[in-house]
Formats: structure tokens, C-alpha cells, sequence
């Protein structure tokens, strides 16, 4: 049995205003086109106390990523606690915060997420390389809106 405490943080520059990436994570249909991946389904209850839930295929096993938020300031910040499971059992534990800030020509985001990671089933680099693919791809669905 081993854990890993790993904190990571991402920065992206977006072109467009706060409120556009405050409502790309916080709009079901929105969120679903950026974060869902193909064979994959989500789910979104976005308020304090609400859940979300994002299911994928990944190798052979079902990934379920659930959260609950904790914290929403609109268009400045989200705070989730989330877990990871593959197959059921569970990988991950983490809180992620996201900050938003206006700066000329667009809003930084700002993603510091704080996770436990459980038995080798999920290693911190492989998240942190996951979650800046789901920046990139918010990047691109900003871009096309």
C-alpha cells in the first residue's frame, strides 16, 4: 500500500473575457464539449454542494471522475474536491482550485490542484499531463465560440 502527495499548478491565457471561461466550466453543455471524451459521458450540477461526474474509457478500464464543489465565486474562482476511480477502485483523491483574473486581451486561469494518489493506480505526472490537456482542449473551444 502506497500514497503520494503531489501539488501541481497550470497556467493558461485566454483571449477571451472571464465571464466566457467562468461560463465554459459552469454551462453542462459547454463543459461537456471541451471535457467529455469519445465513449465518455458528464453530468453537471454546477452550484455549491452540486456534483459532477465525468465517466471515460481508458485502456480497457472505466474511468469515473465524481466531485463536489465546494466554492464558486462567479467569473474569480472554483474550488472542487474530486476522486478518481478505474474500475472501481479508487485512485485519486484531490481539491483543485481554479482562479480566474482579467488581464489585457483576456482572462488568466490559474488550476492548483492538491492530490493523494493511492497505490500506484494513478501517479501525479500522468494527472497534471491530463488536466493540461483539458486546458488545451477549453483553449480550443474558446477559440471556436
Amino acid at each position: 500500500m502506497t500514497v503520494k502527495h503531489a501539488t501541481f499548478s497550470l497556467e493558461r491565457v485566454y483571449p477571451v473575457a472571464p465571464e466566457r471561461v467562468f461560463a465554459a466550466w459552469s454551462d453542462p453543455a459547454a463543459k461537456a464539449g471541451w471535457i467529455t471524451v469519445p465513449g465518455g459521458g458528464h453530468s453537471l450540477d454546477f452550484r455549491v454542494g452540486g456534483r459532477e461526474v465525468i465517466t471515460g474509457p481508458a485502456e480497457g478500464e472505466r474511468m469515473v471522475f465524481e466531485a463536489r464543489y465546494e466554492d464558486i465565486a462567479e467569473n474569480e474562482r472554483i474550488v472542487y474536491a474530486g476522486k478518481l476511480s478505474a474500475d472501481d477502485v479508487l485512485a485519486t483523491v484531490s481539491v483543485t482550485t481554479i482562479l480566474l483574473e482579467a488581464e489585457e486581451g483576456g482572462t488568466r486561469l490559474t488550476l492548483i490542484e492538491q492530490g493523494t494518489f493511492l497505490d500506484g493506480h494513478e501517479e501525479p505526472a500522468w494527472r497534471e499531463q491530463g488536466t493540461g490537456d483539458w486546458l488545451d482542449a477549453l483553449g480550443k473551444a474558446l477559440s471556436a465560440g
